[in-house]
Parts: C-alpha cells; sequence; structure tokens
C-alpha cells in the first residue's frame, strides 16, 4: 500500500470519527421533542448556525492544507 493511499485512510477514519463525535455532542446538546405520533424530532439548526460552522470548518481545512507547505 503506498503512503497515498494509507494517508486518504487515516483521513477518512478520523474524519468518520470527528463526525460521530459531533452528532453525539449535538444530541446531547439539542433538546429532543417527541410528536404525537411518538417519532423523535430534533430542533431545526438555524442558517446563520450553519453559516459559521460552514466557514469554520472551511478555515480548518485551509489550515490543513497550509500545513504541507
Amino acid at each position: 500500500m503506498n503512503l497515498k493511499t494509507r494517508v486518504m485512510i487515516v483521513g477518512g477514519v478520523v474524519g468518520a470519527l470527528l463526525g460521530v463525535g459531533a452528532a453525539y455532542l449535538y444530541m446531547q446538546s439539542a433538546g429532543v421533542a417527541v410528536d404525537e405520533e411518538g417519532n423523535e424530532r430534533l430542533p431545526a439548526v438555524q442558517p446563520a448556525k450553519a453559516l459559521t460552522l460552514g466557514l469554520g470548518v472551511m478555515t480548518l481545512l485551509r489550515q490543513i492544507a497550509g500545513m504541507g507547505k
């Protein structure tokens, strides 16, 4: 297995673990509501918060890409 493949696999595993961790933290902090049929629902994410998060992730990715230079 060459270096590029190993780096991609490690990056994928780390990304998956970070995603699961983020989902867990979101579930812990968000209040879960139950509707009339008994289905659980999470509150809607506000667009401003989603935009802030997206910009933060893009900044992080840009910093990671800059580490190689």
